[in-house]
């Protein structure tokens, strides 16, 4: 009887342990921390470049999570229609697919040729 009664106490507060998890933490949307590359040169490039972006998530109650390494898998779609070898300003939208959801960033590249792209590397110095 007494194994009975501290099993259910077990178990009693075991469930409220797990009723008491924050459910209002849901992620709404995520962000760029540190964008992927966004010039590119034309008849050089070929492909988008995202190393040394960072992501972060952005919950329901305004809370920001830290940033980390954005990584392209199965769960991230890509979608545009750049022309890498035509000077331009192309939209990017990648979409991560997470649980059941579907989270849009979309910004926007800039494909210039490499007489611009020397001079605006001139400029930063």
């Amino acid at each position: 009887m007494k194994k009975r009664l501290l099993y259910a106490i077990i178990c009693g507060l075991f469930l409220v342990t797990l009723s008491g998890c924050d459910h209002s933490i849901q992620v709404v949307r995520f962000d760029f921390g540190q964008y992927p590359r966004l010039i590119y040169i034309a008849n050089v490039d070929a492909e988008l470049d995202f190393s040394g972006a960072t992501t972060f998530a952005t919950q329901r109650d305004g809370f920001q999570e830290d940033e980390y390494s954005f990584v392209l898998g199965d769960w991230v779609t890509v979608v545009h229609s750049i022309d890498f070898t035509t000077p331009g300003e192309y939209d990017v939208t990648v979409v991560k697919h997470l649980r059941g959801g579907q989270f849009p960033i979309t910004f926007t590249i800039q494909v210039v040729d490499e007489e611009t792209y020397r001079q605006l590397n001139e400029e930063e110095r």
